[in-house]
Formats: C-alpha cells, structure tokens, sequence
C-alpha cells in the first residue's frame, strides 16, 4: 500500500482563550511564518497536512479569522514557493501585489509566498492549500506577473479542468494508492494552462533545448556547454533565452534530473538501489544525489522512498 503519512493540527488543543495564538503557530509551522487574527476568541481551525515529495497539499477548516504574510517575516524565512488556495467552503479574499481575489468555491488563485499578502475568511471556511517550489511551475517572471494573484474561476478554463484534479488530489490523500503520480501531473497541466494563458510561452530554442535536455538526461556530462553546441548557438546565448524565463541551464538539467528521480523513487515496482536511480539519470555520485535531492525535496531520497512506498 502507498500513503503519505497526514498530519493533523487543531486549536482543540490549545488552552483556553489562546486558540488564536495557538492558531498562528500551527499556521506558521504548517506553511510559512504568518500573523493571524479572528473577531472571535473562541476560534477554532483544523488543518491536515501531507508531504508529497517536494509538494505540501493541506486541508484547512476554520471559523472567520484573517492571515498576513509582512515583509519582515519574508526578510527572516524566504523559501522560494508559490501556494495554491482552492476553496472548497464559504469564500475567501485574497489581496497580494494590489490585487485582490474573491474566491468561491471551486475558485482557486495562485500566490507567491516571497512577497506580502493577507487571505480575509469572513465566514466558516474551507480551503485546500498546495505549496510547491516555484521553480515548479517555470512560469518565469513576465508570466509570473500576469497570474499571480488573479482568481481563477472553477466553472472557466482553465478552472473547469483543473479544480475537479486538485479536489481528487486531496480525497486520494491517504487512499491506497500514491497520489504523487496525481500531484506531478497536475501540476504540469497547471504549469501548461498557465503559460498558455500568460501569453509567455518559451522561445522556441528555448523548447528545442529543454527537449535535447529531457533526451539527454542520464548522460553525467550533460551541461549548458553541451546543450548550446547541439543547438549550434553559444552557451552565452542559451544562458540569456533561459534567463529571460527565470532559469538557468544547469537548474533546468538538474531540476528535471531530481524530478525524474524522484518519480522513480515513489514506484513500488522499481526496486533498484538508490544510488542506481541517481546514476541512471546523470547523477552517478552518490553522495552529491543525496544532498541535491534533500536540498530539493526536505528528504534523503531513501528517506522519500521509504515515506512513499510505507
């Protein structure tokens, strides 16, 4: 059977008049640090919590009360992830950049945890949140600009496509069978819809690279080197086209490499050792698989693997 272990937090726990408090800490231990307010001293909230590979898909249940994320606490904890609310009960506003968001449910909006915002509940609610790396998403800064922020409709594309997958993602939790194969490919599909609705998808030679890339990748000396002088441009070149879609060559090389491992490492019927996976996907030392894949992903990939396949 493959699960992810859930965790559950709750102000049930905490003392009297200080469910608030208590509130703020499960919150800011949950997803990234943040203030919290409620009109009501009795508040109470709920959240579950699994870890899916570099993917943290959370479920929060909680009476009216407001979260702030201040440029102080972006300066003392920057992480480099974007959050996905999808709201499943009630509504929530969410304000970032200017701009402001007015989810129902089935809408969903994207945000980025490195700059300031405040999510408004003004009734009972309840919200999937999913927190991935940004890189996740290869959006880039102009595409970046055109989403972020801006609801998205469950009964619109690129709403009507994705909503109903994150609500199944959440209901596998916990199920049988992994939902990490789910949560890659709805990411990528979210990846897709966006760009394509961003208006920003990549240059062509950008595309043709990151083909040569994904072609290429259990060669141990796959570098930009290579990669520029299979497309017969300079290196100087291909750096500036990944450049201009937030990237560079060798995070690309080296982000697919980790993805494609750690999709190996979640499948019960491959049983090669751990550094044998690494190995196949150009990453033939041992010790430097470990610390990229943790640095990554929080966990060792024996540690993912054996959290995976539990």
């Amino acid at each position: 059977m493959v699960h992810t272990a859930t965790k559950i937090l709750s102000t049930r726990a905490a003392p009297g008049g200080e469910s608030v408090d208590y509130w703020r800490h499960v919150i800011s231990d949950a997803f990234v640090p943040l203030e919290a307010a409620a009109p009501e001293p009795s508040f109470r909230g709920e959240v579950r919590i699994d870890r899916l590979g570099s993917t943290l898909v959370s479920r929060v249940d909680a009476g009216p009360h407001r979260v702030r994320r201040t440029k102080a606490m972006i300066s003392a904890s920057e992480r480099g992830y974007y959050k996905l609310g999808l709201q499943v009960r009630g509504s929530c506003l969410l304000v970032q950049d200017g701009r402001e968001a007015l989810l129902g449910p089935g809408d969903f909006a994207l945000y980025d945890t490195d700059r300031p915002y405040t999510l408004a509940f003004g009734e009972p609610t309840s919200m999937a949140v999913f927190m991935f790396p940004r890189e996740r998403l290869r959006l880039g800064a102009g595409g970046a600009r055109q989403v972020l922020g801006q609801p998205i409709r469950g009964d619109d594309e690129p709403g009507s496509l994705l909503s109903p997958l994150f609500r199944r993602l959440v209901r596998q939790l916990g199920g049988a069978t992994s939902p990490i194969p789910l949560a890659d490919a709805v990411l990528d599909l979210l990846a897709a819809l966006l760009t394509e609705q961003a208006g920003t998808a990549p240059d062509s030679l950008v595309l043709q690279a990151q083909a040569y890339i994904d072609t290429h990748l259990s060669d141990p000396d796959l570098c930009p080197d290579s990669v520029a002088a299979a497309l017969h441009i300079s290196t100087r070149y291909l750096q500036k086209l990944f450049a201009e879609q937030g990237t560079g060559v060798a995070s690309w090389i080296r982000t697919r490499r980790l993805e494609q491992c750690r999709r190996d490492l979640s499948r019960p019927e491959l049983t090669r050792p751990v550094s044998a996976v690494g190995a196949a996907w150009g990453l033939p030392d041992a010790a430097h698989f470990s610390r990229a894949f943790k640095a990554a992903y929080g966990l060792s990939p024996r540690e993912f693997r054996a959290q995976a396949l539990s």
